[in-house]
């Protein structure tokens, strides 16, 4: 069974592997949480010390006001592992493609954003975005399913495919903000919306909630403050998608000082609390929104990192306390308490608080001795390497990786190429389903012998990703010697740089060292067999089997 008839065939496999499979508890299987952040580089983290890092205005800086505090990610640093050539792609939907699927987009046919491969579904009619789960139908949550796992799907959905949120293979989630592919929260005018076109054909964009136009903005949803938040299965309602707040209590709390992912949070302690209560594993896949920047519908500035509640951290109780975020007047006319004024450092702190709230809720649930946390971000910092074509700024990511229990046999700083394919085939080891994936395309290498073996090294040889413009797709790659960008250009990378950037251009290869050249051409192999886009763009199913 094969292509389109080979994907619903097995959905019925991996729901007869949850029907009959073991139970995750009972055989020790470890919890899992993933957490991807929001368009962030690895130079915002201290702990990869690259002297430099974004200022508030997208500039590099190296003031210290303009560094984040990141003290559970700086403790992961030290007792876990963290990876300093770590490749996603430029942009989002296509590192969330490789991310759930573990295959670059070859085969996902996820290019870039807006470029997708088109298809033919089971009733004839043309897609322009074939989903994941017909080009990849082992995806990550399926694993999860089959190995006996509890899924929740928490953040930003970001898949294009808002009517078939269950066919990714999570049990629950939670949105922030709700996919634009359905209707806004009707609880919250934080929204911009168009208002049709002036009279030069440039659309109009207006502020809902202060009727004011807002030049330079695009249609957007409060992801932060008085949010859009759509719950996927929630627990007694008999809705699929129902949108937050949902009961008597969570409408009395919600209002404009409402926090979107502190909803997000609180939704997915709630699901561990379930998970626990039940004995059963959990996967959580936490897409945050953090990093991300937004309107400031508080502020009234169309493109920046929106404030976030006021934090506090106590080095000696090694405890975050967040202050009560307060926000009164109306339509614009706002003044806030607990609320700090923004900034790109004040999300990457934010994301150390939340992944500190799943070290403190795993300690509490008995269960962080058995628990693996994945941190990351999707893609570089906006300003500076999101969609960038700039040598590795688009797709070089930070990537943690936290078992404090479980006898992790690496520490520390790591100089390993690791990509985001390689997570799937990593969980898949972790779940103890990576028999699932015999004679399953992947294009990810497990890290779990290099993590928790013996292994001296990672197996992968290179960091590969791509990127969709105007002028044409390219491919981006990194061995250990050499790099090409996005621009066509190659560069020394045979000493890494403490800023993770400034690697000198090779502008006469005949002067090059020989181990340069030699990199180059096997680069270059391995970029050839990659070579489809234009031949194998869309999604084309192999015939049935007669």
């Amino acid at each position: 069974m094969k292509g389109v008839g080979a994907a619903f065939g097995l959905f019925v496999v991996l729901s007869c592997a949850v029907l009959h499979g073991a139970d995750g508890a009972a055989s020790g299987k470890p919890n899992i949480i993933v957490l991807i952040g929001d368009d962030l580089s690895p130079r915002e983290f201290p702990s990869y010390d690259t002297g430099v890092w974004s200022s508030t205005d997208e500039e590099p800086t190296d003031q210290v006001k303009f560094r984040a505090k990141t003290p559970m990610l700086d403790k992961i640093a030290r007792e876990g592992i963290f990876f300093d050539k770590a490749w996603a792609t430029p942009i989002c939907a296509s590192s969330r493609g490789m991310l759930m699927t573990g295959r670059y987009a070859t085969i996902t046919k996820w290019w870039y954003n807006f470029d997708y491969g088109s298809w033919i579904d089971e009733n004839g009619e043309v897609g322009d975005i074939v989903p994941l789960w017909i080009t990849s139908p082992l995806g990550i949550a399926h694993l999860a399913t089959a190995a006996g796992y509890g899924t929740f799907w928490g953040g930003r959905a970001g898949m294009k495919d808002a009517d078939n949120l269950d066919k990714f293979g999570f049990g629950q989630g939670v949105f922030v903000p709700a996919p634009q592919e359905l209707p806004p929260s009707p609880l919250s005018d934080f929204q911009i919306v168009g208002a049709g076109v002036d009279e030069d054909g440039n659309k109009i964009f207006v502020n809902k909630d202060t009727g004011k136009v807002e030049p330079g903005a695009r249609a957007q949803r409060s992801y932060t403050w008085r949010p859009h938040v759509l719950l996927f299965n929630p627990p007694n309602e008999d809705e699929q998608l129902v949108y937050y707040p949902n009961t008597e209590e969570t409408k009395a709390a919600y209002g404009k000082g409402t926090y979107g992912p502190d909803v997000d949070m609180e939704v997915t302690k709630q699901f561990m609390e379930t998970c626990a209560d039940e004995e059963k594993p959990f996967f959580l896949y936490a897409t945050s929104r953090i990093g991300h920047k937004a309107y400031d519908f508080i502020n009234q500035q169309v493109d920046t990192w929106p404030p976030t509640p006021k934090l506090w951290f106590n080095p000696n109780k090694q405890k975050y306390r967040k202050q009560q975020s307060v926000i009164m007047g109306e339509a614009g006319n706002y003044t806030t308490k607990g609320i700090n004024k923004g900034g790109v450092r004040r999300h990457v702190e934010y994301l150390d608080y939340t992944i500190w709230q799943y070290v403190e809720k795993c300690k509490e649930l008995g269960v962080l001795d058995n628990t693996v946390i994945i941190f990351s971000t999707d893609n570089g910092t906006k300003g500076y390497g999101k969609d960038s074509r700039n040598k590795q700024r688009g797709p070089h990511v930070p990537m943690f990786i936290y078992a404090p229990g479980m006898n992790m046999t690496k520490q520390g700083r790591s100089n390993e190429f690791v990509s985001f394919v390689d997570i799937v085939p990593t969980v898949a080891d972790l779940m103890g389903v990576s028999d699932l994936l015999d004679g399953y395309e992947l294009h990810g290498q497990s890290l779990y012998p290099y993590l928790f073996g013996e292994a001296e090294n990672h197996t992968r040889e290179y960091n590969f990703s791509y990127q969709t413009r105007s002028n044409g797709h390219k491919q981006l790659i990194r061995g250990s010697h050499v790099m090409k960008d996005g621009g066509e250009r190659w560069y020394d990378v045979s000493n890494e740089k403490r800023d993770l950037d400034s690697y000198p251009k090779i502008t006469n290869w005949e002067e090059a060292p020989q181990e340069l050249r030699d990199d180059r051409d096997r680069l270059t192999a391995v970029l050839d067999t990659f070579a489809v886009y234009d031949t194998e763009h869309d999604y084309v199913p192999e015939p049935e089997e007669s």
